[in-house]
């Protein structure tokens, strides 16, 4: 992590619920400063291992403040009733048209087909727009972001799509992009570690790859036989 020392060791509730918060907070351009120095202050503390107490403390408030934050906040995740890839992909849409910054050009090509999702479509909604939110991030002044669906090419699988075109893309973004040691602040490393493990447990499988000015990442996910 290019900010703080390391990742602080959470459970999975307790991460994936940060991760929650960021991602909330990120798509409305809003106060992430608190949870960044939050969880770099515990990632500090992480390094001791007689601080256990105060990083379990640290981490708690850390999560009472920012769900306060989100409380006021008009954006929900996790809410949706879809168990289906294609309608959560379009709520991920419609989000992102909502609040991603018009520096962006957001486009979208997704098939017309249904696809029953395998794993929770909380957890699945939570992975995507994680290393959606990661990849924007790569840019400053903005550029062009596509998403898109497809049937996998392995059976049982839906592949998602991320491109990111924009000038200011560094030309090493896409070798470190899913590393939650390359992280650009604490909070992204929190998102990334959140996407290893959902990925984890989901049977998902991520790659990213560098692009002509940008850098693209293939998200296959299982999905049931409709």
């Amino acid at each position: 992590m290019r900010d703080a020392a390391r990742m602080p060791e959470l459970d999975e509730e307790a991460l994936l619920e940060l991760a929650h918060l960021w991602c909330s907070w990120r798509l409305a351009r809003g106060a992430t400063h608190a949870l960044n120095n939050a969880l770099t202050v515990a990632s500090g503390l992480a390094a001791f291992p007689e601080s256990e107490g105060d990083l379990r403390s640290q981490l708690d408030r850390c999560i009472r403040i920012t769900r306060s934050l989100t409380d006021h906040h008009p954006i929900r995740l996790g809410q949706r009733d879809e168990g289906e890839l294609s309608g959560l992909m379009r709520g991920i849409v419609a989000l992102l048209r909502t609040n991603l910054s018009r520096s962006f050009e957001l486009e979208v090509e997704l098939v017309d087909e249904f696809f029953p999702l395998e794993h929770d479509p909380a957890r699945i909604e939570l992975l995507l727009l994680c290393v959606l939110l990661c990849a924007v991030d790569q840019s400053q002044r903005g550029g062009r972001l596509r998403l898109s669906l497809e049937p996998g090419l392995k059976p049982a699988t839906a592949a998602v799509g991320i491109e990111l075109i924009a000038t200011d893309v560094d030309a090493g973004a896409a070798d470190a992009l899913l590393d939650p040691a390359s992280a650009l602040n604490a909070g992204q490393a929190l998102a990334l570690e959140a996407v290893r493990r959902v990925a984890t447990r989901c049977d998902a499988a991520l790659a990213a790859r560098r692009l002509d000015g940008g850098l693209g990442v293939r998200i296959l996910i299982p999905v049931a036989e409709a």
